[in-house]
């Protein structure tokens, strides 16, 4: 591989007497604007409490006469690169590669001091609100998350042709392996209301908690790259046979996927241990190609609190551990271009109810994503559970905010309804980030549209459409009616302590459901979140108590509704 120029800070090195090493780094992005450097910088800078690593700076190079700057992640150690790139690429840096840089020893790198911008310090929260996985990663999909702005910006390159390469820096005979570790802890109460029908089952309160051991294997040799995430999970609650944790999404389930790999250890009435692997696949990268094959976690679309272009398990939108996307049984090609257009070709393997492997219910799908000046799009075309599905995304900057649009044309959700009538769900949102009394402010607003939803609930709620039907079971939608609108945002009140508030109204009803969280490092790769969950709304709302049927005297009997209280807690090893 062609070893990149660092001249200029070499020279600035020699000029400061400072003593500079070549260090490997994973790089996440290479601009041509200093000012989309730093951003990009602080966001990733949020994420260390997610993906450990020493720091992140920004260094310069020239190519071509040209002055770029490079933003890149230095890990703990130099044994800790492959598993720092792994860790980006499977959170929104899906171009990470490696490379060795030039930093100066007991001092900053050229670009540490830039980020002082109360506002460009701002742009790092955006991420939080987008949906990731280490995949809006970002723990850095995941989800969520994907960093603020784009690899490639104004048509440049992240990384050029003659100084890209997916193969590490230096190799060894035997390949390297990397071993990382997340161990979590959430716990959360909820209020049921006093016609609720768990109430007989349960008492006025819902209370459940989990613990869990997510262990993290990457072994790499030349372009080869095995990856393997298992987890040690521990459920507990007297709600625990009702479903989800109230507050947190676990994917416990492989009924459907195409390899059972979860198996139960222990079942009891308020207790369930398993473990199971949720990544477990090969991959092969090149310059230009990449190809996976195995359980890994896919994130298309730019939604904020919706996902209409990604039914790959989306995450629900007060979902509060969204650390790890649920993978799926894929095989995914991808390809860049030397414009900084990029492609990806996927096929998602799944069984249907009579536990074959079917066509029927397997994804095949295409995307494109691209530049048109200013215009950042994604063009996809898609056979989804045996429906055609085609989107379009995209985003511009409109002065110091984001603008951004997903539309899906979906023909049908359900398979049992095989028919002509095509739907659309999309989103338009905008976000933006900006300083007020020295300190960081975040704020977005995002409107959903779903033509498959409902236009008035009935009640007694006995059944909804089938398509809807589908898509709440396949867990592609998570609201009943049509169109909702979402605001909130995020105040840093310390650089270790954050608050987000995010409210989500049914437009068609007036009812809100309402999420608050403080969020606090309390340590070194550790983070502590204390969050709230609260809905308005008169009866017959969709955030209100929902009534699903009566007593034989004629009392309601309801679903929904009520208080929830969560405190989670996570450390990264």
């Amino acid at each position: 591989m062609k070893r990149p120029s660092f001249c200029l800070v070499c020279l600035l090195g020699l000029v400061s007497g400072q003593v500079l090493r070549a260090e490997p780094a994973v790089v996440i992005g290479t601009f041509s604007s200093l000012e989309n450097a730093t951003a990009l910088q602080n966001t990733a800078a949020d994420n260390r409490r997610i993906a450990p690593m020493r720091d992140v700076r920004v260094v310069q190079t020239q190519r071509d006469g040209q002055l770029l700057h490079r933003v890149v992640l230095l890990p703990l150690g130099p044994g800790d690169a492959r598993a720092l790139q792994q860790t980006a690429q499977g959170n929104g840096y899906a171009g990470a590669w490696l490379a060795d840089v030039e930093v100066e020893v007991g001092a900053a790198a050229v670009g540490d001091n830039l980020g002082a911008d109360p506002f460009l310090a701002a742009e790092r929260v955006r991420q939080r609100h987008r949906d990731a996985d280490p995949q809006k990663v970002a723990p850095a999909n995941q989800g969520r998350s994907k960093p603020l702005l784009p690899l490639y910006r104004n048509g440049e390159e992240a990384v050029q042709r003659d100084e890209r390469s997916w193969r590490p820096s230096s190799r060894q005979p035997k390949g390297d392996t990397s071993l990382t570790f997340r161990l979590k802890g959430f716990a959360s109460t909820a209020g049921l209301p006093v016609a609720d029908f768990n109430r007989s089952n349960l008492g006025s309160r819902r209370e459940d908690g989990a613990l869990d051991l997510r262990t993290m294997v990457q072994h790499d040799v030349g372009n080869w790259s095995l990856e393997l995430a298992h987890t040690a999970l521990v459920r507990y609650g007297k709600g625990l046979s009702l479903g989800q944790l109230s507050g947190e999404q676990i994917v416990v389930s492989d009924d459907l996927r195409l390899m059972n790999l979860t198996a139960d250890v222990n079942d009891g009435s308020r207790h369930r241990s398993l473990h199971r692997f949720d990544r477990l696949n090969a991959q092969w990268r090149s310059d230009r190609w990449a190809v996976t094959v195995g359980r890994q976690a896919v994130s298309w679309g730019s939604g904020i609190v919706f996902q209409p272009l990604d039914p790959f398990n989306p995450f629900a939108p007060t979902a509060v551990d969204r650390d790890y996307k649920a993978g799926d049984d894929l095989v995914l090609v991808e390809r860049l271009f030397d414009n900084g257009h990029d492609a990806q070709l996927l096929h998602v393997f799944r069984r249907n109810a009579q536990d074959l492997v079917s066509s029927e219910v397997a994804s095949t799908a295409a995307k494109w994503h691209g530049y048109a000046g200013l215009v950042e799009f994604e063009l996809i075309a898609a056979q989804h559970y045996d429906t055609e599905f085609f989107g379009v995304s995209g985003s511009i900057p409109v002065g110091p905010a984001v603008l951004r649009s997903d539309i899906a044309m979906r023909r049908g959700i359900s398979q049992s309804q095989q028919n002509d009538d095509w739907g659309v769900l999309g989103i338009v949102n905008i976000d933006v980030a900006f300083p007020w009394r020295n300190r960081t402010v975040y704020a977005f607003a995002e409107y959903f549209h779903n033509d498959f939803g409902l236009t008035e609930l009935p009640s007694p709620l006995m059944s909804v459409p089938v398509n809807l039907q589908a898509g709440l079971a396949r867990g592609e939608f998570f609201n009943l009616m049509r169109s909702y609108l979402a605001v909130g945002g995020s105040f840093e009140w310390h650089p270790l302590l954050s608050q987000q508030l995010t409210v989500i109204t049914n437009l068609h009803d007036s009812s809100s459901l309402l999420q608050m969280q403080f969020a606090y490092d309390v340590g070194q790769n550790q983070n502590m979140q204390l969050g709230w969950i609260g809905s308005t709304g008169g009866s017959g709302d969709e955030f209100a108590p929902i009534s699903v049927g009566a007593l034989p005297t004629g009392q309601p009997i309801t679903q929904g509704g009520g208080d929830r209280i969560y405190l989670r807690w996570a450390g990264y090893f």
